[in-house]
């Protein structure tokens, strides 16, 4: 799917919502995609659109051409090079609206061969999704703003971002934005209320956390022990995730 095609899609997926959409003279490289109205609301929208990485899938071809097997262990965390695609959209969105009369909203679509996994990693990266372990809590604790994050970092000029693959969506919302109430009674928010993802509504349930600090991320420890104090905890640690895959190329019988 092309970008054209991409932007169609979500054009007619937006007016199914009941909302407005206009898309935005372009005016140069750095012009978001709509203008989009509800009954009660406005928002910027960009589109970002991210599938494989061409390089690296040549790299995986040559590999499985010699007969070897292509073994991958890919942390699900937050990625600087997504990140990049996030800020990017901010910096057109908040380039189009300097005094966020609109909320700021990003659209990501994941594409390719493990569409569910890239899209995994820009939850990770929005979120700075930190999976904790604790001997007072049974399974995994998931902690949001644990890590560096672009809703932590833009949480003056992001509202949320909907990230879709396959024919799955999600709205993810900035529960750091200034203006996080008036968001959550907005239009987009209620039609998307079946695929959300609110930390402010689930920090209320067991095995969620947020570090809602101002703090230094790159400092885990203190991170941790700001979270210990907070949940009153007596230990708590990290325990970071990958996913692990491994592939070869089956040959070709002859008839």
């Amino acid at each position: 799917m092309n970008e054209n095609q991409f932007k169609s899609i979500v054009k007619v997926r937006l007016k199914e919502l009941g909302l407005t959409v206009k898309d935005i003279p372009r005016k140069n490289s750095k012009t978001p995609d709509f203008d989009v109205e509800g009954k009660n609301n406005r928002y910027t929208i960009e589109l970002k659109i991210k599938g494989d990485d061409p390089q690296e899938m040549r790299q995986d071809s040559e590999t499985l051409s010699r007969g070897e097997i292509v073994g991958k262990a890919i942390p699900i965390g937050p990625r600087n090079r997504l990140y990049a695609i996030v800020e990017e959209g901010v910096e057109q969105m908040t380039e189009h609206d300097p005094e966020n009369k609109t909320f700021h909203v990003l659209w990501i679509h994941s594409s390719g061969r493990d569409a569910n996994l890239l899209n995994m990693r820009f939850h990770a990266t929005l979120f700075g999704t930190q999976d904790l372990f604790s001997i007072q809590q049974e399974g995994l604790i998931t902690c949001y703003y644990f890590n560096e994050s672009a809703f932590y970092s833009c949480r003056n000029s992001l509202d949320g971002a909907i990230l879709t693959y396959n024919n799955k969506a999600q709205l993810c919302v900035n529960a750091l934005s200034g203006r996080l109430k008036e968001f959550q009674k907005s239009d987009l928010y209620k039609s998307l209320a079946q695929g959300l993802c609110d930390p402010d509504i689930l920090q209320t349930s067991e095995g969620v956390m947020i570090a809602d600090c101002d703090m230094d991320r790159k400092d885990s420890n203190k991170i941790i022990q700001y979270l210990r104090e907070k949940y009153k905890l007596d230990h708590l640690q990290t325990i970071d995730m990958k996913q692990y895959s491994g592939t070869i190329a089956v040959p070709k019988e002859d008839n």
